[in-house]
């Protein structure tokens, strides 16, 4: 058996899993009602963006497509198709399995240049009709991000083989800033038509990175983390699922023996009642669980999203009509999982402190909630002002 003929019988295995669980959560009805209108009213949206400039773009500066680019180049991940059983398989065929890994690495590549020419893509019709880009531009455009997306895809495999939390997210915001001063750079010379340094500084990045891609590859010490990272990409789609539906959402363990917030467990409010008590236990247990506080703030952000992005009014009104309701359903479905799993505060559900001390913390984070959407959105205007474009905000 040849090391090409171990990979696509794991990527074909792969695809069958996500398959199976995209069939899991779309059936006939879903295919009938919402995907198949929603692709067709997004292939005739996105032939009149070829006829007909829509009006929320009009005034947008080409720098936030550009940086919308760059944020697209820190979405994606290195898949080798590593597997449990390869630890006993390395020792005796060491040519096959790095001849795997070789395979999987060029696939995630591949993966990846092709998401990132169907954005290009997608934003065709601005960059030639809108900002009256020349044909040099958008190829530099598009090889220069492409092997941005490559270089950051091999940094992020590297960090997340870091094990101390806070040293990882410390590395990984100062890498983000580091990178989009590069960008910024790149952009204004790729601005000014000078597409050659452009070239000159995708080769230089490219370089690097395939010098450093041949080291990771032929390297076989981390194989219990790549173990570990492909099981994770491999189920990322179940873990949105989780996410998004919380009534089956497990709960995310750390193995921290200590926890980030409230060491000590001291007390949150001066006078003790059993309904502070509750607050408190709740609002510790809220903070402490990594799978509570993303999702919390997963929320806010794609609703705050959907809210600038999407352009009709009437469609901003819906997005913030489901953010009410999801964030306020989440926070109530997530209350009673969060004191309901224990036997000992069990025993208190038929009390009625036990539904004040509820109400006042659903009540509570739903209204720092939408707070926070509203500084966020706060800050979209402020910035659609500064360019002078927040006419184009309820087009």
């Amino acid at each position: 058996m040849r090391s090409v003929d171990i990979f696509f019988s794991r990527l074909i295995s792969s695809w069958k899993y996500q398959y199976g669980v995209f069939r899991s959560i779309a059936d006939w009805t879903i295919w009938l009602y919402i995907l198949l209108p929603g692709t067709a009213i997004l292939v005739m949206m996105y032939r009149s963006w070829w006829t007909e400039t829509p009006d929320w773009i009009a005034n947008l500066p080409l720098f936030l497509l550009f940086f919308l680019l760059y944020l697209f180049s820190w979405l994606g991940n290195v898949r080798l198709f590593v597997q449990e059983a390869d630890k006993a398989f390395l020792f005796k065929n060491r040519s096959l399995y790095l001849g795997m890994r070789k395979w999987g690495l060029g696939y995630s590549f591949l993966l990846q240049a092709i998401s990132t020419a169907a954005l290009i893509l997608l934003l065709l019709p601005f960059l030639i009709n809108r900002y009256f880009l020349e044909w040099s531009q958008i190829t530099a455009l598009l090889v220069f991000f492409l092997i941005l997306k490559w270089t950051i895809m091999t940094v992020s495999y590297q960090m997340k083989r870091i094990e101390n939390k806070f040293k990882k997210y410390v590395l990984g915001f100062l890498l983000f800033v580091l990178f989009s001063w590069f960008s910024q750079l790149v952009y204004f010379l790729w601005d000014l038509g000078e597409v050659l340094p452009v070239y000159i500084t995708s080769a230089v990045l490219l370089a690097g990175t395939l010098a450093r891609i041949f080291q990771l590859l032929n390297r076989v010490s981390a194989i219990d983390f790549e173990v570990k990272l492909d099981q994770k990409v491999k189920t990322k789609y179940i873990q949105w699922i989780f996410m998004m539906a919380p009534e089956i959402e497990k709960p995310a363990f750390s193995i921290r023996s200590k926890p980030l917030f409230f060491r000590k467990s001291k007390r949150l409010f001066k006078k003790r009642t059993p309904v502070t008590g509750l607050i408190e236990l709740f609002l510790k247990i809220f903070i402490r669980n990594p799978s509570y506080i993303i999702s919390y703030f997963q929320i806010i952000s794609i609703s705050a999203a959907g809210i600038m992005i999407i352009p009709p009014l009437w469609i901003k009104a819906i997005v913030l009509g489901i953010f009410l309701f999801l964030a306020y359903s989440w926070l109530s479905i997530t209350w009673d999982k969060a004191i309901m799993s224990h036997p000992f505060t069990k025993k208190y559900r038929e009390k009625e402190f036990y539904y004040s001390a509820r109400k006042k913390t659903v009540w509570g984070l739903f209204l720092l909630a939408i707070m926070l959407l509203g500084l966020v959105l706060a800050c979209w205007l402020i910035v659609l002002s500064k360019f002078g474009i927040l006419g184009g905000f309820g087009s």
